[in-house]
């Protein structure tokens, strides 16, 4: 398994924009509108804005989001815990990964979830002991 990208989710994309632009000293390699914008500087640095999805997502599955991505979405989480940054893995296979870690029982695992705003993505989460998520993306077989 290997570090695919670090994000951080953001509440105002331009600010964190022009935050991050400052702080590396570098212009992104890329954006996805308001949604996702990308920064070269060692591995990856990724912002992603949540309030993005809240435009687009409905509660039935479409052409954007599967019923796993959409329950996550709107599924209550209670108090805030300490999501602000997300690791993302990556894998050759996530169906298998997927099957893995559950076998293991080492935190709790979500369904597959399947996205596609501006590219498909497949991925699950897993909890670690503190509550944050950790992202596993990889080839659907």
């Amino acid at each position: 398994m290997n570090l695919g990208t670090t994000y951080i989710c953001v509440g105002d994309m331009q600010k964190s924009l022009a935050f991050y632009k400052e702080l590396l000293q570098k212009e992104p390699l890329y954006a996805n509108e308001d949604r996702w914008i990308t920064f070269g500087c060692g591995n990856t640095l990724s912002l992603y804005n949540k309030h993005y999805d809240e435009k687009i997502i409905s509660r039935e599955p479409n052409e954007h989001f599967n019923q796993a991505y959409i329950d996550d979405f709107f599924a209550d989480k209670g108090q805030a815990r300490n999501n602000i940054m997300i690791l993302n893995f990556e894998v050759d296979d996530l169906k298998q990964e997927h099957e893995r870690l559950l076998g293991l029982n080492i935190g709790k695992v979500s369904e597959l979830m399947y996205v596609n705003v501006h590219m498909p993505y497949w991925y699950f989460n897993i909890e670690d002991p503190d509550g944050n998520m950790i992202e596993i993306t990889g080839r659907m077989p």
